[in-house]
């Protein structure tokens, strides 16, 4: 008997027009962080509003805070001026930055549960990017807890 066929619908000009002007935001945002990336002048103010940001994130003085708040402020002017604008909402001008390091007994366990695991699959799920996993991973094998057989991305995983 022949799988139930699921009906196809037509997109509507409106959602047409909206889907391409996300993909317009988008190829705009990648260009202005690639125009970021080659000035230096941009790149070393970038620098300074995320050191500002953490430096905001990690004070509880009231005056430092204020400060830190009026430099950011200047900064983002400056950059502005510039025609680039922090994105994402974050403060930020670069593209994302690596997640925290996993624990290695999470890594550890995950690798007991799924032997043959690469560490893309793992750092999936575990909520990291594989360049943190990275780290952990060579911990483990250097301590002997962990085996790996294979080359470069076709490196497998399984606990000893």
């Amino acid at each position: 008997m022949p799988a139930s066929k699921k009906k196809r619908t037509r997109r509507s000009a409106d959602d047409r027009i909206a889907a391409l002007q996300a993909q317009i935001a988008k190829i705009q945002t990648r260009a202005q962080q690639a125009k970021i990336k080659k000035d230096p002048a941009l790149r070393h103010m970038s620098a300074a509003l995320r050191s500002i940001d953490k430096a905001l994130k990690d004070s509880d003085d009231k005056a430092t805070r204020q400060a830190l708040s009026d430099a950011r402020a200047t900064v983002t002017a400056c950059l502005a001026l510039s025609g680039a604008t922090p994105g994402g909402g974050k403060g930020t001008l670069t593209p994302r930055s690596r997640r925290e390091k996993p624990e290695p007994d999470q890594v550890l366990g995950y690798i007991a549960e799924h032997p043959g695991s690469r560490s893309e699959e793992i750092a999936a799920q575990l909520g990291t990017d594989a360049q943190s996993l990275r780290v952990v991973l060579h911990q483990l094998r250097g301590d002997g807890r962990i085996k790996a057989e294979g080359k470069a991305r076709a490196t497998r995983y399984a606990a000893v």
